[in-house]
Formats: C-alpha cells, sequence, structure tokens
C-alpha cells in the first residue's frame, strides 16, 4: 500500500511540474533582437498589463518575455528605452509572438505580430 501512495505522490508531482512547464511554454512571448551592429548597451522597460521588466541588452543579443498566459482581450505591452531613445512600442491587440527588432541608436526598426499558437515557438522567416 506504501509503495503504492509513493507512486501516486510522484506522478502527481510530475503532473504538476509538467503543468508548470506547459503554462510557461505556451505562454505569448515578446522577443527582442538588438543589432550586432550597435556600439553600446541599452536598457529597456516592457510593461506588460500585469508586470514590468527592466532589462539591459547588449548589442547582438536576442531575450525572449513570456507575458500572461490567458491575457484579457483588452492587454496592452508597452516596450521603451528611456534614457538612449523616445521610440516607444505599443501593442493593445491580442498576440501570440511580438518580433522586435531594434537598430543602433535603440531605434525600433521591423516589428513583427504573429498570431497563431505555433508561432511563439518558431523565429520569423
Amino acid at each position: 500500500m506504501i509503495r503504492y501512495l509513493k507512486w501516486a505522490s510522484r506522478a502527481i508531482w510530475v503532473c504538476f511540474l509538467v503543468w508548470i512547464l506547459f503554462m510557461w511554454l505556451c505562454s505569448p512571448v515578446v522577443a527582442l533582437h538588438y543589432s550586432v551592429e550597435a556600439t553600446e548597451p541599452i536598457g529597456y522597460f516592457l510593461d506588460t498589463e500585469s508586470s514590468i521588466t527592466k532589462r539591459v541588452l547588449t548589442p547582438g543579443d536576442s531575450t525572449f518575455i513570456t507575458t500572461a498566459m490567458n491575457p484579457p482581450s483588452d492587454m496592452w505591452v508597452t516596450l521603451s528605452f528611456p534614457v538612449a531613445s523616445r521610440d516607444v512600442l505599443e501593442v493593445t491587440e491580442p498576440f501570440s509572438r511580438i518580433d522586435v527588432y531594434i537598430g543602433p541608436g535603440a531605434r525600433i526598426e521591423r516589428t513583427e505580430i504573429r498570431h497563431g499558437f505555433f508561432a511563439r515557438f518558431t523565429d520569423p522567416d
């Protein structure tokens, strides 16, 4: 009997960990790609309705930030570079993945917003 309880306890933990991993992997993603041609690091703020991320990108870096798994239909995302540039990106529509390409001088050169569920797992062409 105890052997079955141990097995059941382990199975519950595995299911819990798989669920956490699933929730993390399947959340919508904001991907930032900083140009290799840039000469200095930039700081950025990514403000989603539920959290604020403050980090630094160095030239040639890419970073991926997950957002809320089940965002409300009126959720917004704002990306800004408060010290380096006046460029601001605001997204108010639902998305699966946003790829933001940042050039020298912290200028937003291109943005790709994708909506398909599996788009969050692949890089744009």
